[in-house]
């Protein structure tokens, strides 16, 4: 039995710090260090522009305590803030605190320099020297602009001249916009390697600050604007730009330099900008050209805008990591062909390509540079996985150049940005030479830690991890840098883990959670994509929004941000009620708005309801959390009931302790179950068995997708089943995430396999599906994970594994670095950890009682146990049809009634068709192992009548011992945006009628069943009707990406009609 937490203190083990504990208040009290206001640093590296600016007036200052000071910790702080003349603005006053950080309470004044410091006293009394650091501020509201809002022309350069007669102490340009912005001050780029303004919704936007001193000189200087579409192409409006230089003289003075309608406006030097497909310069054409533009207009902002129309009052400092080049690779030629050069980056990165031409060419020689992550069969770059429906044909990743001749001209894209690993250039002459470059460009989120071991399989997974997460962090969290690079919530969900763990997110998450609060719908639905400035956005599904109380959850643990939870804690509980709100009458969340590829992407689906009442269970867990950490005990108390009565619900109709069954017998399903405590004990290791099983049965690959496989691997971590996980990796044969780290570009993928023959969805840089194993190695391998606000207790519970004997993680948190190492020999380890100050650490060991480890350095020697063998993969065939078939666990019974039945049109007069598979291209999903009927009605608008068939039995059947009947129905069809319902209809010998019917989700298996069990055992069904049936709903729901043409059908693919003599589990 395990006994209940001791309290070991450094002496009690072996401290590997016991001089420098005890010699505290022996020697001079350390500084604090890692001074940050807003939590961003105001140290600039060399030649650096770039201004930290704090974004409240009454700014939250914090700062790092010198580890030396041991167990006992601080006593007391003291912080005081000065204004650039010295005078004292602001004094804590002696503060009898450990804490480390807090909240000016005074609000100091915009387009200010202050300097502030903080000095800590340990236990004794005796005060650290002062650390000190500086404070910025730029506007706080509009009404500190001058500058007005300003509808420019696309492309356009937007010129104002001014001129300086008196010194200059300092300049500060303040830049941002409704489009993608470049300046220049005399000609010198002011955001050459940058993307500006942060994407955000159109309800608010953020500037960026920055120190252009240098650039102006005296006499006369101009200030210049090219104003791009990037995501604002979405919106149809004319980009916008707010901009403002404001100029401090020596002598106290302050000019202000503002574009405005009289800014002169001429054409720039790109000549086309088409996100996603096309940015073409020529510069040639613009020195040239006589198109008049039309001069700026200016704006009337609005508090609230309801659409984009209108630009926003609410401006603000940005507080995020600058979006910029990080990394430059030199990629290689690889093939030449006629017209062509072939280069390879080596990995897939997002950014963009640089030409550096090394010989003259001819004026007016057109480049073109096209990047993609597929080489075709031909030899060229082939872009077909990254293509959307409604491109009709339009080849993506595009640049094009026209040379004006001369040596050593450079072209790179202005406000384009691509994910690839190769790039083609078309348009030279064969005996030019060229200087290729590429960048990596993304939102610079610092690492926060790393973890070394001795198994270059997780070396390779972090690597893989880390920049893959990176490659799609582009001012927000991206699905991929390709296709859409949209803000989709889910692959967000899937990765808060490892994303807290891995990066310093604090002000990124905070930004993006105030993206998700401003993206919210007033029913308290978050779309699932946020911010999304599409007039329509995307439908809500309970597992996509779990990014909102993930991600406010685990900042509130890795930072202690209790600021950041009182403002969005609102935005989680109108959340909250909404999912509460598609509770059907049996108490499980059925009735969500949608479910994304009932598991997008994965080869055996799990059914909706499960994974989205499992959704809802975690949401309620989390919000009760954060209810209880702001003093709300009786909220967090009605949370957690809300939460036991839904998985007591999700027990009662998901599980049959009979046979053991959950769900539809999915990984998906049993790992649900284990995960969110819907079953427990006996029943939870039992369900933790099957999982294992049949990820064993597999070759030791999972069969989860976007929706599940975060549950399949936490869920494993809980069972203590770290050596399977392990063993998934092992497997490099696809599909699988083994694969992607033995064979792929360096990134993960968005499929389990890469699409050899590169049709439809395949995007090879999606962080969704490998991510949650990077999770695991922070959390489970090395057991580390934050169990109270900010680090101030965390769990350390490392899970020992064959095949990784050493490991070495090293993070920085809020309250400083935590160290965690293990070195295991047989069945022994020695166990290090370093908890900083005002921190609290648990070791739990398996098999052994938890300690609790005050700060300071530790040592332990504990028993490594293996909670299982590994295990090589077993002869198994993923290519088979059956490997990607649907999974009905709880069918034990006939499941051939349609190839046995006689099935002929029934409402609406369908077409059939008989196909030998599912034909569900772009987006794959479970394909039956035999084949399926295809059902196509009217031309839409000809009838308003959906499609039915029916089903003549080729013998009654009794109903006697029969459960249920079912059918499968995917929606997986080109047709019009008006939403179906799948139902199913029994008629019976009695003349009687039975009828279900089910949500119609898109990409995926629909089952409609219908419970026979109370039924007379003498009836018999004489016929079964199946098909489609239009609610109330009007058209044009989100998910139609594009226009209803005429001709288009409604429709329906007819997969399994069949039933089971045991209980119904989904």
């Amino acid at each position: 039995m395990r006994t209940s937490p001791e309290m070991i203190r450094p002496s009690d083990i072996g401290s590997l710090d016991r001089a420098a504990s005890n010699a505290i208040g022996r020697h001079r009290v350390n500084s604090p260090y890692g001074l940050v206001a807003d939590r961003q640093s105001a140290v600039r590296a060399t030649g650096e522009k770039d201004v930290a600016t704090v974004a409240s007036s009454t700014p939250m200052l914090g700062w790092k305590v010198d580890p030396r000071f041991g167990l006992l910790g601080t006593s007391a702080y003291e912080v005081e803030v000065h204004d650039a003349s010295g005078e004292l603005v602001w004094c804590s006053g002696t503060v009898a605190s450990s804490t480390a950080e807090v909240v000016v309470d005074r609000e100091l004044s915009p387009h200010s320099v202050y300097q502030w410091r903080v000095r800590v006293a340990d236990r004794g009394r005796q005060w650290s020297q002062w650390a000190g650091s500086t404070l910025e501020t730029g506007p706080f509201d509009y009404s500190d602009w001058q500058a007005r809002w300003l509808s420019v022309a696309h492309l356009a350069r937007v010129v104002t001249p001014f001129r300086l007669l008196r010194p200059v102490a300092r300049a500060r340009l303040y830049l941002t916009g409704q489009g993608v912005v470049r300046a220049w001050a005399n000609g010198a780029a002011v955001n050459p390697d940058r993307m500006d303004p942060t994407r955000t919704d159109f309800v608010r936007a953020l500037f960026r600050t920055y120190d252009v001193l240098e650039s102006l000189s005296a006499g006369e200087n101009t200030l210049t604007f090219v104003v791009g579409l990037g995501e604002w192409a979405r919106t149809a409006e004319s980009p916008r730009l707010l901009a403002e230089l404001v100029i401090w003289h020596d002598d106290g003075s302050i000019t202000r330099v503002v574009p405005g309608v009289d800014s002169e406006v001429s054409r720039s030097e790109v000549a086309v900008d088409e996100p996603f497909y096309l940015e073409r310069h020529d510069p040639i054409a613009s020195a040239t050209g006589l198109t008049t533009l039309s001069a700026p207009v200016v704006l009337e902002p609005k508090v609230l805008p309801t659409s984009a129309t209108t630009p926003p009052l609410d401006v603000s400092s940005d507080p995020t990591p600058r979006l910029r080049a990080v990394q430059t690779f030199v990629p290689s030629e690889i093939a030449r062909s006629a017209g062509s050069r072939l280069f390879d980056v080596g990995v897939n990165i997002a950014g963009r390509s640089k030409l550096t031409l090394l010989e003259k060419l001819p004026v007016g020689t057109v480049i073109r540079v096209q990047h993609g992550e597929h080489i075709g069969s031909d030899g060229h770059i082939d872009t077909t996985n990254l293509t959307m429906p409604y491109d009709h044909g339009r080849e993506r990743q595009v640049v094009e150049y026209v040379s004006g001749g001369a040596v050593g001209e450079t072209h790179e894209p202005w406000f384009a940005y691509f994910g690839f690993r190769y790039l083609e250039v078309w348009g030279l002459p064969d005996d030019v030479h060229v200087g290729v470059a590429a960048y990596a460009m993304h939102t610079d989120l610092a690492s926060s830690g790393s973890i070394s071991t001795d198994s270059p399989t997780i070396d390779r997974l972090l690597t893989t991890a880390r920049r893959t997460l990176l490659n799609n962090v582009h001012g927000v969290p991206e699905d991929c840098p390709t296709r859409e690079q949209a803000a989709w919530t889910g692959d967000a969900a899937s990765v808060a883990e490892y994303e807290l763990a891995a990066f310093d997110s604090a002000t990124f998450l905070d930004k993006w959670i105030a993206d998700l609060e401003t993206s919210q719908r007033t029913d308290g639905q978050l779309p699932a994509i946020a911010p999304d400035l599409h007039s329509v956005r995307m439908p809500s599904d309970p597992v996509w929004g779990s990014a909102l109380h993930r991600m406010l959850h685990g900042h509130l643990l890795h930072y202690g941000d209790a600021r950041l939870v009182r403002r969005a804690l609102p935005a989680l509980r109108r959340w909250a009620d909404f999912q509460l709100g598609c509770a059907d009458d049996d108490g499980i969340i059925s009735r969500s708005t949608i479910s994304y590829g009932h598991d997008w992407l994965a080869l055996e689906q799990t059914p909706p309801p499960i994974h989205h009442t499992a959704a809802v269970i975690e949401c309620l867990l989390a919000l009760a959390d954060l209810e209880e950490a702001i003093g709300e005990p009786d909220a967090a108390a009605h949370r957690r009931a809300a939460a036991d009565g839904l998985r007591a619900s999700a027990r009662r109709m998901f599980f049959d302790p009979v046979t053991g069954t959950f769900g539809n017998g999915s990984q998906g399903s049993y790992a649900i179950a284990v995960e969110s405590g819907i079953l427990t004990g006996r029943e939870a290791h039992e369900a933790g068995a099957r999982l294992v099983g049949l990820i064993r049965e597999r070759g030791n690959r999972v069969s989860s997708g976007f929706a599940t496989t975060r549950s399949v691997v936490r869920a494993l971590t809980k069972l203590g089943r770290s050596q399977v996980i392990f063993d998934i990796l092992l497997q490099t044969a696809e599909p699988g995430v083994g694969a992607m780290l033995s064979s792929g570009p360096g990134t993960f993928w968005e499929c389990w396999w890469i699409d050899p023959t590169n049709t439809g969805t395949g995007s090879l840089n999606h962080v969704g599906l490998g991510g949650p194993f990077a999770a695991w190695a922070w959390e489970g391998l090395a057991g580390l994970r934050p169990t109270a606000p900010g680090y101030t207790r965390f769990r350390v519970a490392p899970q020992f594994i064959d095949g990784v004997t050493r490991l070495e993680l090293r993070t920085e948190t809020v309250r400083g670095e935590v160290v965690i190492s293990y070195s295991r020999v047989a069945s022994l380890a020695r166990v290090e950890v370093t908890v900083p100050p005002g921190s609290e650490c648990t070791l739990a060991i398996a098999g052994q009682a938890d300690v609790i480890l005050a700060t300071g350095k530790h040592a332990v020697e504990v028993e490594a146990l293996v909670a299982s063998p590994s295990m090589p993969p077993g002869e198994v065939t993923p290519r088979s049809r059956s490997f990607i078939a649907p999974v009905s666990a709880d069918v034990v019974g006939s499941r051939t009634l349609l190839s046995e039945s006689e099935i002929v049109p029934g409402r609406g007069n369908p077409t059939l068709e008989t196909l030998p598979t599912l034909k569900c291209m772009p987006i794959p999903h479970e394909q039956p192992d035999h084949a399926v009927l295809k059902v196509v009605g009217a031309v839409h608008g000809a009838a308003d009548v959906a499609p039915t068939v029916t089903v003549n039995l080729s013998a009654p059947i009794p109903v006697a011992g029969a459960m249920f009947f079912y059918a499968l129905i995917d929606q997986c069809i080109e047709g019009p945006d008006r939403i179906a319902t799948p139902f199913l209809l029994l008629k019976l010998s009695n003349e009687e009628t039975r009828r279900s019917s089910s949500q119609g989700w898109p990409a995926g298996w629909n089952r409609v069943a219908i419970d026979t069990a109370g039924l007379d055992e003498s009836i018999e069904v004489v016929s079964i009707e199946v098909g489609l049936e239009y609610g109330e709903d009007p058209p044009n729901n989100a998910l139609a990406l594009y226009p209803i043409e005429s001709g288009i059908r409604a429709g329906f693919h007819l997969g399994e009609i069949g039933f089971s003599t045991v209980s119904r589990t989904w």
